[in-house]
C-alpha cells in the first residue's frame, strides 16, 4: 500500500542531499585549486629570494675589457631590481613585493644586523675574525584568496627567504 505524498517528499530530500553534496564538492575542489596556487606562489618567492641572494653574493665585475673580478658587492637596489624582474617573469608582475636585502656575519640569527634599503648601497658589517659575510634576501607578497568569494576577506603574507655566503669573503 502506497501512502500518497511520500514519493514526492523523497524526491525533495534527494534533491536537497544532491545540492548539499555538490556544494561541498565544489568548495573542496576550489580549496584544492587555491592550495595549489599558494604552493606555486610560495615556490616562486623562494626561487626569487634564492636568485636575489645568489646575485647579491657574487662580486660585481669591474668595468673594462675583459671584465675583471672585484670585491664590490651589488647594491641593494640592484638586487631588488633583479628579484622584481624574476617575479615579473614568473607572472607576479602585479604583486607589490617587499624585498629586503641584509648583510650579516652570523646567518643563524633571526635577523641580520645590517639592512640595505632600495635607495642605499650594500652595507657590509665588520665581522669578527674567522666569520664570513652572508647575504640574506627576503621576499614578501600579500596574498588574497581568489576562487571562493566568501573567503575573499582572507589575506595572508607569503614569504620566500634565502641566505648565502658572500664570494668576496671580506673579513
Amino acid at each position: 500500500m502506497r501512502i500518497k505524498g511520500s514519493e514526492s517528499s523523497q524526491r525533495g530530500a534527494a534533491v536537497l542531499e544532491a545540492t548539499l553534496t555538490m556544494l561541498t564538492l565544489l568548495i573542496l575542489i576550489f580549496a584544492i585549486f587555491e592550495a595549489a596556487r599558494i604552493l606555486n606562489i610560495q615556490q616562486t618567492l623562494a626561487n626569487a629570494a634564492r636568485e636575489g641572494a645568489r646575485f647579491s653574493v657574487l662580486p660585481a665585475a669591474a668595468s673594462g675589457t675583459p671584465p675583471l673580478p672585484s670585491d664590490t658587492l651589488p647594491t641593494a637596489a640592484a638586487v631588488q631590481t633583479r628579484v622584481q624582474n624574476y617575479l615579473n617573469a614568473a607572472g607576479l608582475n602585479g604583486a607589490t613585493a617587499q624585498i629586503d636585502v641584509f648583510q650579516c656575519c652570523d646567518p643563524t640569527t633571526a635577523n641580520c644586523t645590517t639592512s640595505s634599503t632600495a635607495t642605499g648601497t650594500a652595507t657590509v658589517p665588520t665581522c669578527p675574525s674567522g666569520q664570513f659575510h652572508y647575504s640574506r634576501v627576503k621576499v614578501t607578497v600579500p596574498y588574497n584568496v581568489l576562487s571562493v568569494s566568501m573567503f575573499g576577506a582572507l589575506q595572508m603574507n607569503l614569504r620566500g627567504q634565502a641566505t648565502m655566503r658572500n664570494e668576496t669573503n671580506l673579513q
